[in-house]
C-alpha cells in the first residue's frame, strides 16, 4: 500500500478579491462624480419667451424663496455679498453676474441684489429664467 501522507481537507472559501475590486471601483466612481456635480437649489424660476442661453460660466447669485443669498452656491449674508463679490470680480475679465431668483421673492429684493452686484464691479447682469412652454 502506498502512503501519500495524511489527507488534509481542502479549504473551502469564496474568493473576495473580485468583489472588493468592484466595491473600490464603485467607490472611486461615486467620489469622482460627486466632486464634479454641482449641487442644485430648488427654485421656481420665472418664465420668459425671449430668454437666451449662455454657455460660458459666470459668477452666479441665487436669491432663495426665504430671502437667503448664495454666491456660487455658498451661503452668505447680504452684508458679505458686496465684499466677496468685489474680490471675486477683480480676478475676472468678463465681470458678468447671473442672478437666479425664485418667482415668489419680492422684486425689490432682486433689484437690491442687482444693485449690490453693480456696485461690486459687475458689468453685465443676467437674470436666469426658464423657457416658457
Amino acid at each position: 500500500m502506498i502512503d501519500f501522507g495524511e489527507h488534509q481537507p481542502e479549504k473551502k472559501f469564496l474568493d473576495m478579491t473580485p468583489m472588493l475590486d468592484v466595491v473600490f471601483l464603485l467607490l472611486i466612481f461615486f467620489l469622482l462624480t460627486s466632486i464634479f456635480s454641482k449641487p442644485s437649489i430648488p427654485l421656481n424660476l420665472p418664465e420668459a419667451e425671449t430668454g437666451v442661453k449662455r454657455t460660458e460660466t459666470i459668477t452666479s447669485i441665487t436669491v432663495k424663496s426665504d430671502g437667503g443669498l448664495l454666491l456660487d452656491d455658498v451661503a452668505m449674508e447680504p452684508a458679505q455679498l458686496f465684499e466677496t463679490l468685489a474680490n471675486q470680480l477683480e480676478k475676472e475679465q468678463e465681470r458678468s453676474v447671473s442672478v437666479a431668483s425664485d418667482r415668489d421673492v419680492p422684486f425689490g429684493r432682486v433689484v437690491e441684489v442687482m444693485d449690490r452686484s453693480r456696485k461690486a464691479g459687475a458689468r453685465d447682469i443676467a437674470v436666469v429664467t426658464e423657457q416658457k412652454q
